[in-house]
């Protein structure tokens, strides 16, 4: 059976990688050149570059190179693809001449990586307004995920404090993610300790990821964040329930099932949007992240199909859900169908 999982992803890596880094190259020489590519050299060179995505995806591994190629792939790659794609259904439709075609390839790849880039870099503030007779004074609060310190640069990150701090909320929700990439010490947070109000920080998937992320994780007090491990914090008749992401969702929902108090108004921070349908007393507001909205066309649409909730703001009885679409990006600083996002949560009385 593992056999026959491991062969499954191989030829599905073989295929994607194939899409991603060869076949615009094979097409841009056929229509250049009039050069065919051996079809044997086009199954080996997938079955090397599948490898590659193989070990990136199932380990660890801190190799700049190889986190370059994978980051290549999913960036540069996948427009060119996409913009080869395209040229090839319409040559379908009408017939265009092989000069046009790597025109036309050369122009809209490079618009829309110029585009995805510049929307990839962007951080748009989006504020959403929350009233309850459970909350005795208001409170504004900043809620971020899916930093990917890693993917996103430390010059990244500070341009996000300074924005957060600008901003002067209350205090600050991370929902989980903020760290990915083996080469990232706990040094390269220290600009958390700039902020001058408290920072709460919930895990995602990513977070567990790095080789060191055990000792990040247990420091991360040293930088400024703390850490809700399962845990929950109450202030002014507002309790924050964070809830860790390596555990099944019978134990997330055990964590807010056991944490939840009708006397506060209770705020949770799940990193996937997956428990809030679940939940039987539901939070007076919910928090995830995870989904990126898909990041780049046309993979929000693949996102819906997993998540019934993957982005925006929800509501069911008096309880509300929010799903961010993220402030970073994973796999490449672009975005295409959806924005980087600082979540401005204004609550207050009735």
């Amino acid at each position: 059976m593992r056999v026959l999982l491991l062969g499954s992803q191989l030829v599905f890596l073989m295929v994607l990688g194939y899409w991603l880094y060869l076949f615009p190259i094979q097409m841009l020489l056929y229509w250049g050149v009039g050069f065919r590519i051996a079809t044997l050299m086009l199954v080996i060179a997938s079955v090397l570059i599948a490898t590659c995505l193989m070990i990136y995806f199932r380990t660890k591994t801190s190799r700049i190179w190889l986190r370059l190629f994978v980051n290549f792939g999913f960036g540069a790659c996948y427009f060119t693809s996409l913009s080869t794609s395209l040229i090839v259904l319409l040559n379908y439709m009408i017939s265009i001449t092989d000069v046009i075609k790597g025109g036309l390839l050369c122009v809209t790849t490079s618009l829309l990586i110029s585009y995805a880039m510049f929307q990839g870099r962007t951080i748009r503030h989006k504020t959403v307004h929350f009233r309850s007779n459970k909350i005795t004074c208001s409170r504004h609060i900043v809620f971020i995920s899916d930093v990917h310190l890693g993917t996103q640069s430390v010059a990244y990150l500070g341009r996000l404090i300074k924005k957060i701090q600008d901003a002067n909320p209350d205090f600050v929700l991370i929902g989980g993610d903020l760290i990915d990439g083996s080469h990232i010490v706990l040094d390269d947070l220290i600009q958390f300790k700039d902020l001058t109000m408290p920072v709460y920080f919930v895990t995602g998937n990513h977070d567990y990821y790095l080789k060191h992320s055990a000792t990040i994780l247990a420091n991360l007090k040293e930088v400024g964040i703390t850490w809700l491990d399962n845990e929950v914090v109450d202030m002014d008749g507002i309790r924050l329930i964070g809830v860790n992401d390596n555990q099944s969702l019978k134990e997330k929902e055990a964590v807010v099932s056991r944490y939840y108090n009708n006397d506060f108004y209770n705020v949770a921070i799940v990193h996937k949007p997956s428990l809030f349908d679940r939940l039987t007393n539901k939070p007076d507001l919910m928090l995830s992240g995870h989904t990126h909205n898909g990041q780049i066309f046309p993979f929000g649409w693949f996102v819906r199909l997993y998540f019934s909730k993957p982005y925006g703001l929800y509501q069911s009885g008096e309880s509300y859900f929010y799903v961010s679409s993220g402030v970073g990006t994973w796999g490449n600083r672009m975005r295409l169908g959806s924005v980087n996002e600082i979540v401005h949560l204004n609550l207050s009385s009735i």
